[in-house]
Formats: C-alpha cells, structure tokens, sequence
C-alpha cells in the first residue's frame, strides 16, 4: 500500500499540470497580435508621378436673391392618442439542450480538480 501512494503522490503534480495545460492548448487561440504573419515574397512598391493641379477658374461673384419670409403654416390640432395596452407574453419553459462541449470539458475539469483535492485530504 505504501509503495501505491507515494507512486500517486509523484503523479499527482503530473496529472495537474496536464490537467490544467491541455484545455489551455487546445481551446486558446494562438497569438497572433505578438507574432504575425511572414511576408516569404517582397511587396513591389509603384512609384506614382505628381499630378498637376487643375487650372484655377475665377467665378464673379453673384449677389443673392432678395430675401422673401415664407407664409406661416397653419395651425393642426391632434387630439390626443390613448396608450396601448400593455401586454405581456406567457414565459416559456427553458430549452430542452445539450449543453455546449465546452461546459461539458470544464465542468470535468473540475470535478476531476474536487477529486484529486479530497483524495489528497484522505492520506
């Protein structure tokens, strides 16, 4: 019995840190912001030549059209308009699902986590 638990005992830290690793590295997406991209064929570069500037047309100034008040418009009267009625929709019932792998895998993780913590309490 001796020799079964402290075999455990080294595998313990083991199966941590494999247990804490592996969702990291398969579920993570990779880092690219601090890594991007290798260019393996060199961009050309077009040089453009400068464009000359539109001859400039000078327009005489126009003086503006008298100034004419448009009529006031007429006066509409709304008679006021009763709210709806408030209406509320009958709850439904929660969706029947399969939860996502993703809260299977972790809700493993952790229950392998609360087992390996109450196997360690019981030495």
């Amino acid at each position: 019995m001796a020799t079964r638990h402290s075999r455990l005992k080294k595998l313990l830290p083991a199966m941590t840190v494999t247990l804490t690793a592996a969702p990291f590295a398969v579920w993570s997406s990779p880092a690219q912001a601090f890594f991007p991209p290798v260019w393996s064929v060199p961009q050309s570069v077009t040089v453009v030549p400068p464009v000359n500037p539109p001859p400039l047309i000078v327009v005489p100034p126009v003086s503006p059209p008298p100034f004419v008040s448009p009529p006031s418009p007429p006066v509409i009267v709304v008679p006021p308009v009763n709210p709806p009625p408030i209406v509320v929709p009958p709850v439904s019932p929660p969706p029947n699902g399969v939860p996502e792998p993703a809260t299977i895998v972790t809700g493993l993780i952790g229950l392998a986590a609360v087992a390996g913590y109450r196997f360690r309490r019981k030495k």
